[in-house]
């Protein structure tokens, strides 16, 4: 059965690196065995750029 968790990331004013930070993320995880299902980005309450990232083991 696998298990899924939903990760964000937001950052203060930087859209680089907030993708720099997805990125890094993508990668360890991956290599930890982890599958990305999905990665969204968007806003969050205060209009801060924000991250998704669904994983599953």
């Amino acid at each position: 059965m696998k298990k899924y968790e939903v990760i964000k990331i937001s950052e203060m004013w930087s859209t680089n690196n907030l993708r720099k930070n997805v990125e890094n993320l993508q990668n360890l995880k991956t290599s930890e065995g982890y599958e990305i299902v999905a990665v969204s980005f968007g806003m969050n309450l205060w209009y801060l750029p924000t991250a998704f990232i669904t994983i599953c083991k």
